[in-house]
């Protein structure tokens, strides 16, 4: 049950319904019962509907006609679409930044990664919410930032496959050693290798997301 803070109710069930989402609480397919959702959140129907429409607008949440708001399933065909352009986007934020960030910028790109190497792999969704703020710094170093409108997008819809990804066995080391390379890349302005390591290192996500599709396409 939600807590009475200072923020919105309905942001706050959005922020928890996101969370189970994310999380695998609330797994691809279920059907989203409003009367459910508000007693487990403590909060009326009209709040659970506007956090479903904000989860529908993030892909998170689809209607399902006859049966109404489901949780969004992805088809590994959607996620690989996803994780290229995922890959395309961070790539040209690392290129953008090995060009434009200040020294500052770079310092605050190593802070962000300590941050993420700091929590465990297992607490998936702060660990999530510690990645993109990495991602914020990254797109801060670039100078762009319609790159990271276009990134939110994406990354709101494979959030159920960076969970994935992330608990993934030996990931998480591998997962900073790769974002490490990019960040020395950068701070040695190497756009162009830059590029490659973060695009690299999307792929190595990706590759784990789709197979997992396979096997439970085949389970």
């Amino acid at each position: 049950m939600l807590q009475r803070q200072a923020a919105p109710l309905r942001e706050q069930a959005v922020i928890e319904l996101r969370s189970q989402i994310v999380s695998g609480a609330l797994a691809p397919g279920i059907r989203l019962k409003e009367k459910d959702l508000g007693d487990l959140l403590g909060v009326s129907r009209t709040v659970v509907r506007e956090a479903l429409r904000q989860l529908e607008s993030e892909r998170l949440v689809r209607l399902q006609p006859g049966s109404g708001p489901i949780v969004a399933e992805l088809t590994r065909d959607e996620a690989r679409q996803l994780y290229e352009v995922r890959a395309a986007l961070e790539g040209a934020a690392a290129r953008l930044s090995a060009r434009n960030a200040t020294d500052a910028q770079i310092d605050r790109l190593r802070e962000a990664l300590e941050a993420v190497a700091g929590r465990a792999s297992s607490d998936l969704v702060p660990m999530l919410e510690l990645k993109n703020r990495f991602y914020d710094a990254l797109i801060a170093a670039s100078g762009n930032a319609i790159i990271g409108e276009q990134l939110d997008g994406v990354q709101a819809r494979i959030s159920q496959l960076r969970a994935v990804t992330l608990s993934h066995p030996n990931r998480e080391g591998t997962m900073l050693h790769e974002l490490t390379a990019v960040i020395d890349a950068i701070a040695s302005r190497d756009a162009d290798e830059a590029y490659r390591l973060s695009v690299a290192h999307v792929m190595a996500a990706s590759a784990i997301a789709l197979d997992h599709l396979q096997q439970e396409g085949n389970a």
